[in-house]
C-alpha cells in the first residue's frame, strides 16, 4: 500500500472516530483464538489485562488484554464448559464449572484438578461458580442437582442448604454492602440469603412454561437444552447497592432480574417487582446482564439482537452496534473502564472512556488516568534510563569503595644491579698464561607496602570527586528530558480523550507528537518503554 493511501486511510479513520459519532465502537479483542464462538468471558479483578474466553469446549487465557491467547482448558468427551471464575483474593486460581464437574487451577491454568465431582448426575451438571468477594477462600456452586459451598477455596463441600437442594441453580450474584446478602436464581425462582447461615427466602417466582427443545435452543442459542427448559428460564440478576454516592446507606437495594421472556426489576430490595422496559431492544430475551457503575447508562444488556444499555430517563435500551458484526451476544464483563462482550464471532472489548466524557459523566482523575494503567510509571521509566545511561548513584558509591578497598592490596617493588669492573690483569695462579677480568657484581632487593592512609583520603577520590560531579549532571539532564517527555505525551495522551480535535489535521498532529514523545522516551531507555507497553498490553 502507496504511503500517499496509507495517509488518507488514517485520516479517515479519525473522521469517522470523531466526536460527531455518537456510538462507541467496539474492537476485536480475540485475535488467534481457535474457537469464535464464545458464550463466557471473565476479568482477573486484581490484574484487569488479565481476560479468561470460553467456548463450550475450551477455556483460553490473555496475559495483555486479548492481544495473545492460549488456551489453557479443555474438556473431554462430551463436557461442556458452563461457567468461569476468577479468585479476587488469588489471581492464579480460577474454577470451570462444566456438564461434568467442577475444575480448578492454582497456576494460571496451566494444570487442572477436578475439584467437585457430585454425588448425582444432575450434582455433577454444575451450572455456574462463585468467588465471595469479600471472604477469601469462600466459593459457591450451583448446579442442576442444588447448591453447594466451600469454605477452603473449593478443597471440601457441604451442601447450601435444604430448600436449594435438588433444584437446578443457575445465577449467583451478591450485594457488595454489609451483610453481603446472597441471590440465588434457580431455573424460575429466587432466593437471597446470608451466606454465614444455610436459610433462604423466595423472593421472585414465575410459572414455567414449557415450550419445545428446538424454540428453547433457538431463543437460548446453547448446544444443550435441558429437558426442562421453559420460554422464561431466569438467566442473571444484577445488584445496585444502596450505600453509593449521592444514596442513604439506609435506601434499600435495587435488583435487575433477566429471563428468556423479559426482565424485572425492584426498588425496594426484592420485596415488589415490576417489568423492566424491552424498548428499543427488539427482542424480550435477556442472556445476561451487568452493572456498571462508572458508566453513565449502568445496565447492559446481552441479547439475541446484540449489547444493549438501558436509558433509565427515558425508558429505553439502546443497541450498542458499532463495530460489533454480530448480534448473538452471550455474556458480559467489565473493568473500570472497558466493557467486553462474548458473542458467536469471538471477544470485543468497548471503551467506555468517550462516552463517560461525551455525557458529562466525568470518571474523575484516578479513574481517567487509570486508563494508562498498561503504561510504565514514570519512576520506572527514571529507573530504567538511568541504568541504561549507566548513571546511577550506586556506581558512585562502588567506585568509593573500590579506592577505599585498593589499600589493602600491597605494593611489590623488585630492583636489581649489575657492577662489572674494567680491571685487567694476567693469572698469576694455576694459569699463568691467561688473562682475567674483574669480578661481576649483582644486586637485587624487593619491597612490600601498604598505603594505610589510603583507609581515609587517597589521591583517587579526587578523581573520583571530579567524574562523580559529571555524572550527576549528566543523571540530572537524562532524569529532565524523561519527565518533560513522559508528561508532555501523558498530558496530550489525555488530552485526546477530554478535549479532542474537531478538525483530522489537529489530532494527526497530536498523534504524531505522541509517536516523536515515545521514540524519545525509547532513545533513553534502550526501547524498554515500548517493549513494556507492549507486554502489558491493554487491560
Amino acid at each position: 500500500m502507496s504511503p500517499l493511501r496509507t495517509t488518507a486511510l488514517f485520516l479517515l479513520s479519525l473522521s469517522l472516530s470523531s466526536p460527531a459519532s455518537s456510538q462507541p465502537l467496539w474492537e476485536p479483542v480475540s485475535y488467534g483464538l481457535d474457537d469464535s464462538r464464545l458464550h463466557l468471558v471473565a476479568v482477573d479483578p486484581q490484574v484487569p489485562r488479565t481476560l479468561y474466553a470460553a467456548s463450550l469446549r475450551a477455556v483460553y487465557r490473555s496475559d495483555d488484554g486479548g492481544r495473545h491467547w492460549s488456551q489453557r482448558f479443555r474438556t473431554s468427551g462430551h463436557a461442556e464448559v458452563m461457567f468461569l471464575a476468577v479468585d479476587p483474593f488469588d489471581g492464579p486460581h480460577a474454577l470451570v464449572a462444566t456438564t461434568r464437574g467442577l475444575y480448578a487451577t492454582a497456576d494460571d491454568g496451566r494444570h487442572w484438578l477436578r475439584a467437585f465431582r457430585g454425588g448425582t448426575s444432575e450434582e455433577a451438571r454444575c451450572h455456574v461458580v462463585f468467588f465471595h468477594p469479600f471472604r477469601r477462600g469462600e466459593v459457591w456452586l450451583g448446579t442442576a442437582g442444588g447448591g453447594f459451598v466451600s469454605r477452603d477455596g473449593g478443597r471440601s463441600w457441604q451442601s447450601a442448604g435444604p430448600e436449594l437442594s435438588r433444584r437446578s441453580i443457575r445465577y449467583l450474584a451478591i450485594d457488595p454492602t454489609p451483610p453481603h446478602r446472597l441471590y440465588v436464581l434457580t431455573d424460575h425462582e429466587v432466593f437471597a440469603g446470608g451466606t454465614d447461615e444455610a436459610t433462604w427466602q423466595s423472593l421472585f417466582s414465575l410459572a414455567a412454561t414449557p415450550q419445545p427443545l428446538e424454540e428453547a435452543a433457538e431463543q437460548a442459542d446453547e448446544a444443550v437444552v435441558d429437558e426442562t427448559a421453559s420460554a422464561d428460564q431466569l438467566t442473571a440478576l444484577a445488584v445496585d447497592p444502596a450505600l453509593k454516592d449521592g444514596v442513604s446507606p439506609s435506601s434499600p437495594t435495587t435488583l435487575y432480574l433477566s429471563s428468556l421472556n423479559g426482565a424485572y426489576t425492584s426498588a425496594d430490595g426484592g420485596v415488589t417487582w415490576q417489568p423492566l422496559t424491552q424498548l428499543g431492544l427488539g427482542t424480550a430475551s435477556i442472556r445476561h446482564l451487568i452493572l456498571h457503575h462508572h458508566s453513565p447508562t449502568v445496565l447492559y444488556a446481552a441479547t439475541p439482537n446484540g449489547v444493549a444499555r438501558l436509558l433509565p430517563e427515558e425508558q429505553r435500551w439502546e443497541a450498542l452496534y458499532a463495530g460489533l458484526p454480530t448480534k448473538a451476544a452471550r455474556f458480559l464483563a467489565a473493568t473500570d473502564s472497558r466493557l467486553f462482550a462474548a458473542t458467536d464471532q469471538g471477544l470485543y472489548m468497548l471503551d467506555l472512556t468517550m462516552e463517560q466524557l461525551a455525557q458529562g459523566n466525568w470518571p474523575g482523575a484516578k479513574a481517567l488516568l487509570g486508563d494508562f494503567v498498561h503504561e510504565p510509571s514514570i519512576g520506572a521509566v527514571q529507573e530504567n534510563a538511568i541504568h541504561y545511561a549507566e548513571v546511577q548513584p550506586e556506581k558512585i558509591a562502588a567506585w568509593r569503595k573500590q579506592a577505599r578497598m585498593s589499600a589493602l592490596i600491597p605494593k611489590f617493588t623488585v630492583t636489581g644491579d649489575t657492577n662489572l669492573t674494567d680491571f685487567r690483569h694476567w693469572d698469576s695462579g694455576a694459569n699463568p698464561d691467561a688473562l682475567q677480568k674483574g669480578e661481576r657484581d649483582i644486586d637485587w632487593s624487593t619491597n612490600v607496602t601498604w598505603e594505610l592512609g589510603d583507609f581515609i583520603y587517597s589521591d583517587d577520590q579526587t578523581n573520583i570527586d571530579v567524574r562523580s560531579k559529571l555524572m550527576v549532571e549528566l543523571r540530572d539532564s537524562i532524569l529532565d528530558d524523561v519527565t518533560r517527555s513522559y508528561f508532555e505525551r501523558r498530558r496530550l495522551q489525555v488530552e485526546l480523550i477530554t478535549d479532542p480535535p474537531t478538525e483530522p489535521k489537529a489530532q494527526l498532529a497530536k498523534e504524531l507528537r505522541i509517536q516523536e514523545l515515545t521514540a524519545i522516551l525509547d532513545g533513553l531507555t534502550g526501547g524498554w518503554f515500548s517493549s513494556e507497553i507492549e507486554r502489558n498490553g491493554r487491560r
